[in-house]
């Protein structure tokens, strides 16, 4: 990564950190304990500002932070969107198991974001973010993490879409914000548009031996044998591996569906 800022916590939990590639014109603006705001420029030169956000959970906390949104609303020229972990709920159907969540609570949520006119990007796949790990009648699972943008960011991306991606090692999952996610896909079909080297060749025993059939001719030289290669290999791979990406999807669905549902002990152990 080429560029980084890293806020330490207050308290026990909560670091946030901003990452970004090379290639990417990031500035931060300023940052606290519990957000950092910055600005990005994009290839098109449009220019949009990200805040990455840890909500509070004490009540003093958590006021200073919705001030600091409205700050950001009052001054802001840009689209904006936020994204993180707000440790908050819009409604009921965002939390499984527990406790009840205050209803005071999750009003207080929903009214700043109408207050300031940002609006819940949802998840295309799966709903719930975070869980405590916990078995049988002790699972809790809510939807804390999430992103919410402008009405200018929602004009100017109208294709954008958010995802869950599951993790195996954390009580949370992490978050996904594509600015085209759901445009309609208009790629190639078909075994010319399949042309590229995957390391999941390199165990194929059919692959091997239909490049040494073609490179142990003697009559072709290396620019006719890189060529049919090339047009070997396109039809091999499509053949080979073009529902290896539905499989990936529908094993993706199904652990979602796993996750979002009731978890018994049955599905904790398909999880597991």
């Amino acid at each position: 990564m080429e560029g980084c800022l890293a806020v330490d916590s207050a308290r026990k939990s909560g670091e946030l950190a901003l990452l970004w590639q090379d290639g990417l014109d990031v500035s931060v603006q300023n940052y606290s304990n519990f957000h950092i705001d910055s600005l990005v420029r994009l290839e098109n030169k449009d220019v949009l500002k990200f805040i990455d956000f840890y909500g509070q959970t004490a009540s003093r906390s958590r006021q200073q932070a919705w001030d600091i949104f409205r700050r950001v609303h009052h001054k802001v020229n840009e689209g904006w969107i936020v994204g993180g972990d707000f440790n908050a709920i819009l409604n009921l159907s965002e939390k499984e198991g527990g406790r009840s969540k205050p209803k005071v609570l999750m009003e207080e949520f929903c009214n700043i974001l109408e207050e300031l006119k940002l609006t819940d990007i949802k998840p295309c796949n799966g709903c719930f973010t975070w869980t405590n790990n916990r078995e049988g009648d002790r699972l809790v699972k809510e939807r804390l993490d999430r992103f919410v943008a402008s009405d200018v960011i929602l004009d100017k991306f109208p294709f954008l879409a958010s995802y869950v991606v599951r993790q195996s090692r954390s009580d949370h999952e992490a978050i996904l914000i594509d600015t085209e996610g759901s445009k309609p896909n208009r790629e190639r079909t078909g075994h010319k548009a399949w042309f590229r080297y995957d390391t999941c060749w390199a165990g194929e025993q059919e692959l091997k031996d239909l490049i040494s059939s073609i490179w142990e001719k003697e009559e072709s030289n290396m620019l006719a044998k890189i060529d049919m290669t090339r047009d070997k290999l396109g039809p091999w791979q499509f053949s080979r591996f073009r529902n290896l990406k539905y499989k990936i999807k529908g094993l993706e669905k199904e652990i979602s569906r796993l996750m979002d549902g009731r978890t018994d002990d049955r599905t904790a152990c398909l999880l597991k």
